[in-house]
């Protein structure tokens, strides 16, 4: 029987022979989809290393925000690293992107996003709504112009860093 230590071997395994390809088409996608594996959907995120955890956290929040924007975002699971996002962002060459989601996190007490998906929420939900309706509007529509190609940010990111995929 396979233990998980025996898991994290073949995933380990999956990311270095996608990282190593010559063709970059889709290397993006199909490294994500390792890192997910690895961090079961951010799960067990600490089980990703630092260059591993900033290509997951980008990757993750222009998935968000491409599948229902800001709000989403806040809302779902993948919020629970807003504030860690935004540095991860920055990290990858993204700063458009990260100073739209660091106005979005300006909304929290003290600018801090709550951790805890209920409380996040129920924060939220305390907010003036035309307010909140109103900035995430601008937000989205800020992030859609796409002043930052996350995927070729963090496919350069992931070239740049090889072997911490490895």
């Amino acid at each position: 029987m396979a233990t998980y230590e025996d898991a994290l071997d073949n995933v380990t395994l999956q990311a270095s022979k996608i990282v190593a390809r010559k063709n970059t088409v889709n290397l993006v996608e199909d490294l994500y989809n390792v890192i997910c594996e690895k961090c079961e959907n951010g799960d067990f995120i600490n089980e990703l290393n630092g260059i591993e955890r900033v290509f997951y956290l980008c990757q993750t929040f222009s998935l968000e925000m491409n599948n229902g924007g800001i709000h989403h975002y806040y809302e779902n699971n993948a919020g629970n690293f807003a504030n860690e996002t935004v540095e991860a962002l920055t990290a990858i060459g993204a700063t458009h992107t990260a100073l739209i989601l660091d106005k979005g996190n300006g909304l929290f007490k003290e600018g801090v996003v709550p951790e805890d998906r209920e409380s996040r929420i129920e924060e939220l939900g305390s907010l003036d709504y035309s307010e909140v309706t109103w900035l995430f509007d601008e937000l989205d529509n800020q992030f859609y112009e796409y002043n930052d190609d996350i995927s070729a940010l963090n496919l350069k990111y992931v070239l740049i860093n090889k072997e911490a995929f490895m």
